[in-house]
């Protein structure tokens, strides 16, 4: 897929003023973004609406890992849909379908319902993560814009939309219960499949060639598998940790409303410290991948939810979780900067579809891990697990260093060669 961006000859893109300035296409993905991480109930809310029924902790970890299995097969869908229909079609369509799915999760109450309705919204509901890396990938060249955009992404679209979801949907879940939530949630979906058929340029067929190929590539490239599993064990003890926390917090009596304060705590100390970090970190990246600050940022945020596993008050889970801040931000610009670095043009889409699949592998991790923990020691044996997994995500850091420099003296190699 191509815009009028791409299709312009090189001499036109020279001379066009605001050349590296971001593309409206770029805003429109991000103000959508927002509305659906503000009304992003689904997932995070998921363990309270399979609770209130009644069903025991064993159901409720198992459908988190049924919506995390759905989370993985989505991305792939997505990523696939994006290469060979275009960025607008796939969005508009995956949309439309997360608001249907999400109206059905709101209606059931059995644990077969459940289970089904988590799985549908899995596949569907985190369609604008790989539209929105591929269209940053593709219209952003500049490394340096691309850090700084990626940044404000996850600091004022992902976390000012999960502080609104997260302080709301808790006072909202107490008010008027929480399937009302995944109601407003569907709509916000309907909202954004809007806003992708009236705000995005058409798309434009792709070659047969390109639109037939499937992932072949993607998962023999040995850099986005390293990255992939590296990232799933970082964000199995980070990111997708939060999705397990209601199931430490009810252990000391706190429900719903105290875990909407934990994640305004974490998402308002994001937001607060992106425009300071985002400089630097744009300058760190613009010319080499710094996989060095990788591992260290996935190494502080694993040290920070290992004690936010043994905190007890709605304070100490707040307090820990938010010191967590500086390594999310690091370790998202700089994981997101090697994705746009490796990814082939024809395989966009794809390629951020793969790595899109390390949040969502989290998702099912996760809870079954904190469940396993709690089984079998307590809040302690949870904290051990989550440092094991996170250091060894920050350790794979190691071996993919070395494979992507390997790479990139592949190509400065076979640059050298064509240009004589």
């Amino acid at each position: 897929m191509k815009d009028e961006m791409m299709t312009a000859s090189p001499a036109a893109r020279r001379d066009t003023p605001g050349r590296y300035e971001y593309p409206p296409v770029i805003w429109v993905l991000l103000a959508g973004n927002l509305l659906v991480r503000a009304a992003g109930f689904a997932y995070p809310f998921l363990a309270y609406h399979v609770a209130e029924p009644g069903h025991a902790p064993g159901t409720v970890g198992t459908i988190l890992a049924v919506f995390g299995v759905g989370w993985v097969m989505g991305q792939l869908l997505c990523g696939w849909l994006i290469d060979r229909l275009g960025r607008r079609s796939t969005l508009a369509a995956m949309m439309l379908l997360a608001g249907l799915a999400s109206a059905l999760l709101a209606g059931a109450k059995t644990a077969g319902a459940l289970v089904v309705g988590a799985a549908l919204v899995g596949v569907v509901f985190d369609a604008p993560r790989p539209v929105l890396s591929a269209a940053i990938n593709e219209l952003i060249p500049d490394p340096r814009k691309r850090a700084k955009v990626d940044a404000w992404r996850l600091g004022w679209t992902t976390n000012a939309g999960a502080a609104i979801s997260g302080g709301i949907g808790g006072l909202l879940a107490d008010a008027i219960g929480v399937p009302a939530l995944y109601w407003i949630n569907a709509v916000a979906f309907a909202l954004f499949a809007a806003i992708a058929l009236s705000g995005m340029p058409p798309d434009v067929r792709r070659p047969p060639s390109i639109t037939k190929t499937g992932y072949r590539r993607a998962f023999s490239d040995r850099r986005l598998m390293l990255l992939l599993v590296s990232s799933a064990a970082t964000l199995t003890a980070s990111i997708g940790f939060f999705a397990a926390l209601p199931m430490l917090m009810s252990r000391h009596g706190l429900g719903a409303g105290a875990y909407g304060w934990t994640q305004l705590a974490n998402a308002s100390t994001v937001m607060a410290l992106t425009p300071l970090l985002t400089p630097w970190l744009s300058r760190q990246v613009a010319t080499l991948p710094r996989m060095d600050i990788l591992a260290a940022a996935a190494a502080w945020t694993t040290g920070w939810l290992a004690t936010a596993a043994v905190a007890d008050s709605t304070l100490s889970f707040s307090l820990a979780v938010a010191a967590c801040a500086p390594g999310e931000i690091a370790w998202f610009v700089v994981a997101a900067g090697v994705v746009h670095r490796i990814a082939p043009a024809e395989h966009r889409g794809r390629y951020h579809g793969v790595w899109g699949m390390a949040l969502a592998l989290a998702a099912i991790a996760a809870p079954l891990l904190v469940a396993y923990g709690l089984g079998h020691g307590g809040p302690p044996m949870v904290a051990v697990s989550i440092l094991v997994v996170g250091f060894a995500g920050a350790a794979l850091c190691v071996p993919l260093a070395r494979v992507v420099a390997a790479g990139s003296d592949a190509s400065a190699r076979s640059r050298r060669r064509l240009a004589t």
